[in-house]
C-alpha cells in the first residue's frame, strides 16, 4: 500500500513539473503597443514557424527545433495576395476581436507579424461567437486568405497572450511536403458543430483616447498606398479611440464608428495613463441656446449634433442653464443629455519663435534663427539662383491653430520652405536646423503646410523631426 501511494505521489510530482511555469501575475507592456494582458512577456521564450508549403503553424519553446508547444493547420495568402516569406519580429499591433476595414469581416485575437499581416482566428460574420465562418473553418489548411495567417481560435488566443512584440516569426516557403503530418493535423480538428470556442476571462484591452494633432490627417483602410484607400480626413483636435497601438501606425475608431489606420506621428495620446471618464452634456441632434426657457425665445447659438455644452443648473423641468462656445443661455434637456465620456488629450496652442528677418545690403532678406541667411542682389539666394524676396506663400489650406509639439528642422540641415508642395515651387525661406516648426496641415505626399520663423509655407517631412 505504501509503495502504491509513493508511486502516485511521484506521478503527481512529475505531472506538475511538466506544466509550463506562468508568471505570478500577467503584465501589460508600456509604450505605444496594444494593451494586452500578457501571460508571457519574454519575446525570446517562443519562436513561431509558418510553413507555406504544408500550411502548418508551429510554436517552439526557444528556437526552431526546440520542444513543440503547439502545432496546427493554418490558412495563408492566396495567389493574388501571397503571404511573404522571411524572418520577422512580431509587431506591436494586437486586437482582441476586430473588424477588417477593407474586407468587411471580423476575427479574434489579432497578432501583427509585419505591417498588415496578422496571425488571427478564422473569420466571423459578426462579434457573436456563433457567427464563425463555416467556409473559413472547413478550408483551414488551404491558401485562400488576403495575406494574413488564419488559425483555429484557441491557437490564435494562445499566441495572442504568449507571444509579445519582438517574438521571432519565420515564414518559410521552402519546406518539404509532408502529407502525413497534414493528414494528422487535419484529423485533429473537430467538426464545425463540435468545436468549442475558447473561454476568455481577461478584460478586453483598453481603448486609448486620442486626438489628431494636425489638419488633413488621413484615416486609411490599411498601410499600403497602392491597395488601400482613405476613408476619412481628420481635422486638428478630432477625437478617436485607438484599438491597436504601434509606434508607426494605430487602428482608430471615430465617434461615428468609422474605423481605419492612422500614422502614430499624426495623433496625440498617452498610452500608459489610466483611461479616465467624465460626465458631459452632449447634443443628440441639432439644437439651440435660447435667451429664455421658451422655444419661441431668441436663439443665441446653434449646437450641432454631438456638440458639448457646459451646464451649471437645471432651473426648470425640461431646461438646462449653461453655455456653448461661450454663449450662455437655456438648453433643452430633451436634446442635450448627460452622458459619461472618455477624457481626451488636449492640444496646447502653438508657441512659435519670433520672426528673424533682417535686411541685408541691396535689399535682400536674411532668413534663419541666427540671422545667417544667404542674400545676393536684392533676393534670396537658393543654390545659386535668386528667388523673389516676398515671403508670402501661394494659397494654402485654411489651417486651425496648429501645434508644434516639439517638431523641429533636422539638426545639421537647412530646410527649404516653399510656396506649394513641390520641389519646383518658389522658395519662401530657408529654415536652419533645430528651428521649431508648427505643422498646420499634413499631406500623404509628405509636404506639410507649416509655420516657422514667422513664415508659412510647405516643408517636406524628410526635413523634419516630429516630437
Amino acid at each position: 500500500m505504501k509503495k502504491r501511494l509513493l508511486a502516485l505521489v511521484l506521478c503527481l510530482a512529475t505531472a506538475i513539473a511538466l506544466i509550463p511555469a506562468m508568471p505570478a501575475e500577467a503584465t501589460v507592456l508600456p509604450g505605444m503597443t496594444s494593451k494586452v494582458d500578457y501571460d508571457n512577456t519574454d519575446p525570446n521564450r517562443y519562436t513561431i514557424e509558418i510553413d507555406l508549403v504544408n500550411q502548418i503553424i508551429t510554436v517552439y519553446e526557444g528556437a526552431i527545433g526546440g520542444p513543440i508547444v503547439l502545432q496546427s493547420l493554418c490558412t495563408t495568402g492566396n495567389e493574388e495576395n501571397p503571404t511573404g516569406a522571411g524572418t520577422f519580429k512580431l509587431g506591436q499591433l494586437k486586437e482582441r476581436f476586430g473588424y477588417f476595414v477593407a474586407f468587411g469581416q471580423y476575427a479574434q485575437y489579432w497578432t501583427q507579424v509585419v505591417r498588415g499581416i496578422y496571425i488571427h482566428s478564422v473569420m466571423y460574420n459578426s462579434k457573436k461567437l456563433s457567427s464563425m465562418s463555416r467556409t473559413a473553418y472547413r478550408k483551414l489548411g488551404e491558401n485562400l486568405s488576403h495575406g494574413c495567417v488564419r488559425v483555429l481560435p484557441h491557437v490564435a488566443q494562445w499566441i495572442f497572450y504568449n507571444c509579445p512584440p519582438g517574438t521571432t516569426c519565420k515564414i518559410d516557403r521552402k519546406k518539404a511536403p509532408d502529407p502525413e503530418l497534414v493528414k494528422k493535423l487535419k484529423a485533429a480538428i473537430p467538426s464545425y458543430s463540435d468545436y468549442e470556442q475558447p473561454k476568455d476571462t481577461k478584460a478586453d484591452p483598453a481603448e486609448i483616447p486620442a486626438v489628431a494633432r494636425f489638419d488633413n490627417v488621413p484615416l486609411r483602410t490599411g498601410f499600403s498606398n497602392s491597395r488601400d484607400t482613405t476613408v476619412a480626413t481628420l481635422s486638428r483636435g478630432q477625437k478617436m479611440t485607438l484599438l491597436q497601438l504601434g509606434s508607426d501606425w494605430c487602428k482608430a475608431k471615430l465617434a461615428d464608428g468609422t474605423l481605419g489606420y492612422v500614422r502614430t506621428k499624426y495623433i496625440l495620446c498617452d498610452p500608459d495613463a489610466p483611461v479616465k471618464k467624465q460626465e458631459i452634456y452632449q447634443a443628440t441632434k441639432k439644437t439651440y441656446v435660447y435667451a429664455s426657457m421658451d422655444t419661441g425665445a431668441k436663439k443665441l447659438a446653434t449646437i450641432p449634433q454631438g456638440g458639448e455644452a457646459a451646464v451649471t443648473d437645471n432651473p426648470k423641468k425640461g431646461w438646462w442653464y449653461g453655455s456653448y462656445n461661450g454663449v450662455t443661455g437655456y438648453l433643452r434637456t430633451k436634446y442635450v443629455v448627460k452622458r459619461t465620456a472618455l477624457v481626451y488629450p488636449t492640444l496646447e496652442a502653438a508657441v512659435t519663435a519670433a520672426p528673424s528677418v533682417t535686411p541685408t545690403p541691396g535689399g535682400g532678406i536674411s532668413v534663419g534663427g541666427n540671422g545667417s541667411g544667404i542674400s545676393t542682389g536684392g533676393g534670396i539666394s537658393i543654390g545659386g539662383s535668386t528667388a523673389a524676396p516676398t515671403p508670402t506663400p501661394a494659397p494654402a489650406p485654411t489651417p486651425s491653430a496648429g501645434v508644434s509639439s516639439g517638431t523641429r528642422v533636422k539638426e545639421g540641415t537647412q530646410a527649404r520652405m516653399r510656396a506649394s508642395g513641390s520641389t519646383s515651387a518658389a522658395v519662401v525661406a530657408l529654415i536652419d536646423g533645430g528651428t521649431p516648426v508648427t505643422i498646420l496641415s499634413v499631406s500623404e505626399t509628405g509636404w506639410y503646410y507649416c509655420k516657422a520663423n514667422g513664415y508659412t509655407g510647405y516643408m517636406h517631412s524628410s526635413c523634419l523631426v516630429m516630437g
